[in-house]
């Protein structure tokens, strides 16, 4: 695995960049139900995508009658091959463009240069990375990796002169440079935002003048657009228009907004690229990834995006988006390392204007690429023949607890460690398996097995996954505990993986055996308390997709978060036995990425931490950005990992908390360890383990 090394320049250009754009993306969407808007959006996209072949054609035939040649390209060659034919046509040896990933799909610039015709880029960020001979980073914005001073420097190279560095100056200079490209050019070149099937029309959004010039100066227009952009109504482009600019750069509304129905002078050509588009479409696997309107919010608000940018964090088109499309484009070995950049965070899917579920294509890739490229050894072992096997998987952690001794096991932190997981533990302490699992420590403390034997109000069953079982046990014997206390008769769900971790790497069939197993050896009745996020999205959402049975079902029905439970169950009455509220104690909030994303259960979670503590919590900064933990992530790209965990370290430290909680036992390793491995006087804990604290300090 390549080493990914973080520019601290860049990530802090990036990082400044997302907290701006969140603020101006929360002014632009007022008034708005986002919700509301993006599933209007996301169920255009469908029908058109259902009706693809139909609504090109009917666009085809409108934008006919308006004067334009109208072309189809199978693949990039093809595309490239007819805009060449264009310029030969009418004697076309420059060529001006406004902005246009499509062509930098297509690699038109130098195939077209290399036959003797100059393409030159009008769009402020393109023109820069041209003349810097690099290539986007961004989608929307080009040059954003570049800073004024950078940009000051290339223009006074290519200008040899002495070039201001105030923005001004250099948005004049490059005005009056772009210009004279634009007027000197026999014919110009523009992406399309959408087509519209129901009058031929294009949709072109931009923010700067170059879009119109580009369209209507030079004597030919062509117009290069996927076969995926096409809508049926003009009301269908415009439900993308009031989501596209607010969603992209926090604007109600872009500078320019085009609707072009025919040619302005000589002729204007569209060339429709299908480049393997019409076998995504036909994929119900991946489909829903030609959604996507190329908004970036997703590259905005990904973690892993503003660490690395999109010189390392791409093939051609950006982040997690980018790498679905580079897959199917481009080719799966070159999507491969892509793939495993990916967090599986799920913050993109928040932000996306239609509803892409991003992270579990990007899982989907994975299964593909690990059936048909292959993937390492330790992984197959680890996921397919450790995890994927229940019997396996119980006696490795058997001789991982016999081996405490080996690892200088003290406080729960392993002290000792082979060679070749040091780099593992440098940017944090990693733990030693507990003495006893959770599965045994359970019926020690409660004999019977239902606790307490009088139970009031029925049975609830705890499953604390693989890291209470046997790292954490302390958490899911807090968790009986408080239920125990409200009445309950709390029964423990078997030690055995639900299978995540087999099913997020890409093994599906592991991960099914796995499931399998648990839900054979699974009694259901009453709630099924959670104390994992990820173990709780496996039952109550992934696991359904492996495994359709009723009994599926009705686990997936049952499973509740323990937060949540509380809060919907029993907040009048733990309310009622909370009193004396440590004096001094603050805390944080860390939100687990799938606790937040997937499951919607933070809110539940505060209201726990702050009736534990009597206080209100102290918000660290992006409580929602990732850890760095993400299972095997942290693995397969340490670098990234040690960077996340840095900034949140710095965002708990800056509250001045004694405290942080969250509800993941994955984040609880990563931030605990990281903690240890600094120094941090701060805790970190889960919130079952701060309410039963709260209730035992309370007598009760």
């Amino acid at each position: 695995m390549k080493k990914r090394t973080v520019d601290p320049a860049l990530k802090k250009v990036l990082q400044d960049f997302s907290l701006s754009y969140l603020t101006k993306r929360r002014t632009a969407l007022e008034g708005y139900d986002f919700e509301e808007l993006r599933t209007r959006l996301a169920a255009i996209k469908d029908d058109a995508l259902d009706r693809n072949e139909e609504l090109l054609a009917r666009f085809e035939e409108n934008a006919r009658a308006h004067g334009s040649v109208v072309l189809r390209a199978r693949d990039g060659a093809e595309a490239n091959a007819a805009i060449l034919e264009i310029c030969r046509r009418h004697g076309v040896r420059k060529m001006a463009k406004s902005k246009s990933m499509v062509s930098e799909e297509t690699g038109l610039n130098d195939y077209l240069a290399e036959r003797g015709v100059e393409a030159r880029e009008t769009d402020l960020g393109e023109w820069i990375v041209q003349i810097a001979a690099e290539r986007p980073t961004h989608m929307v914005m080009p040059a954003i990796h570049l800073t004024r001073q950078d940009v000051a420097a290339l223009f006074a190279r290519r200008l040899e002169r002495d070039v201001p560095e105030d923005i001004p100056s250099l948005v004049r200079i490059a005005r009056g440079e772009m210009r004279k490209e634009i007027f000197a050019a026999q014919a110009g070149l523009s992406g399309a935002n959408a087509l519209i099937a129901e009058n031929g029309a294009i949709l072109l959004v931009t923010n700067e003048g170059n879009g119109r010039l580009v369209t209507t100066v030079p004597p030919v227009h062509i117009v290069l657009a996927t076969i995926e952009k096409v809508v049926p109504t003009t009301a269908d482009a415009l439900a993308l228009l009031k989501l596209l600019p607010r969603n992209a750069t926090g604007q109600t509304i872009t500078s320019y907004v085009s609707f072009i129905a025919g040619p302005h002078a000589a002729a204007q050509y569209i060339v429709l690229l299908d480049n393997h588009r019409s076998e995504m479409a036909a994929d119900p696997a991946f489909r829903a990834a030609l959604r996507c309107i190329k908004c970036s919010a997703c590259l905005n608000v990904c973690p892993v995006y503003q660490l690395l940018g999109g010189g390392e964090y791409a093939h051609i088109y950006m982040g997690g988006i980018g790498t679905l499309f580079t897959a199917w484009i481009h080719g799966l070995d070159k999507s491969k390392a892509l793939a495993k950049l990916c967090l599986r965070c799920h913050r993109c899917e928040a932000y996306c204007a239609a509803k892409i579920p991003i992270a579990d294509l990007i899982t989907a890739l994975a299964e593909r690429l690990n059936r048909e490229t292959g993937t390492a050894l330790w992984k197959r072992l680890a996921f397919d023949g450790v995890m994927g096997r229940p019997r396996l998987q119980q006696a490795a952690f058997r001789v991982a607890r016999a081996g405490r001794k080996a690892v200088g096991a003290k406080d729960g932190f392993a002290r000792r460690l082979p060679a070749w997981m040091k780099k593992y533990d440098r940017f944090r302490a990693l733990p030693s398996p507990a003495p006893a699992a959770l599965t045994k420590l359970f019926k020690k403390e409660f004999p019977s097995s239902v606790a307490p034997a009088n139970a009031a109000k029925g049975p609830v069953t705890i499953y604390g996954g693989c890291l209470v079982e046997h790292f954490y046990p302390e958490i899911g014997l807090a968790a009986a505990r408080v239920l125990a206390r409200l009445g309950y008769a709390v029964r423990l769900a078997p030690g055995l993986c639900c299978g995540f971790p087999p099913s997020n790497a890409g093994f599906r069939k592991a991960s099914g055996r796995a499931f399998a197993a648990l839900l054979g050896k699974m009694g259901i009745d009453g709630p099924v308390v959670t104390l994992c996020p990820t173990c709780a999205t496996m039952l109550s959402k992934r696991g359904l997709e492996i495994d359709g049975s009723e009994k599926a079902k009705s686990l997936a029905k049952a499973v509740i978060p323990f937060g949540r439970f509380i809060v919907e169950n029993e907040l009048a009455a733990v309310r009622g036995m909370r009193k004396n509220a440590p004096a001094g104690l603050t805390a944080t909030y860390h939100d687990s990425c799938h606790h937040k994303n997937l499951l919607a259960a933070e809110r539940a979670s505060r209201t726990i931490v702050e009736l534990a503590l009597g206080a209100g919590i102290v918000e660290m900064d992006e409580a929602d950005k990732c850890c760095g933990f993400a299972g095997s992530y942290s693995l397969d790209n340490p670098e990234i990992s040690a960077e996340l965990l840095a900034d949140k370290l710095a965002a708990i430290e800056k509250t001045g908390a004694g405290i942080v909680a969250m509800d993941c036992p994955g984040c609880l390793l990563q931030i605990r360890g990281g903690c240890r491995s600094r120094g941090l006087a701060v805790r970190a804990a889960h919130t079952a383990e701060l309410l039963d604290e709260a209730l035992t300090h309370s007598g009760r």
